[in-house]
């Protein structure tokens, strides 16, 4: 299981008329150690996690938006993925210790709240 070193809120986006808030999150995964996690408002003032991506950018290299690749990969389901329930437990567990850190959920529930 990944684990989550530190967690920080940076904004909300808008999609397609959904709300979701972006979270800067560095864990002590060896490739992919910096990631950017989204999460939306869900049931009984939740926030269920859904996607999680990282940068593959070379900034030395990559220093404009370059559309001839995909610098931005969705990892959700490779990095957490287990044999019980595809991977949800581990998706609740990274999403639990993303919320855990200081100020994470009261951005949340300040911005993603109805």
């Amino acid at each position: 299981m990944v684990k989550v070193r530190e967690a920080q809120f940076r904004r909300v986006l808008d999609r397609g008329g959904e709300r979701f808030a972006e979270v800067e999150v560095f864990t002590d995964h060896q490739r992919d150690s910096q990631m950017l996690a989204y999460f939306r408002a869900g049931r009984n003032d939740s926030y269920p996690l859904v996607r999680l991506i990282t940068n593959d950018a070379d900034y030395g290299v990559d220093w404009f938006d370059n559309s001839f690749h995909s610098a931005f990969t969705d990892v959700m389901k490779p990095l957490l993925s287990s044999p019980d329930h595809l991977g949800e437990i581990d998706r609740d567990e990274f999403a639990v210790q993303i919320l855990g850190y200081s100020g994470v959920s009261e951005a949340l529930e300040r911005n993603l709240k109805i």
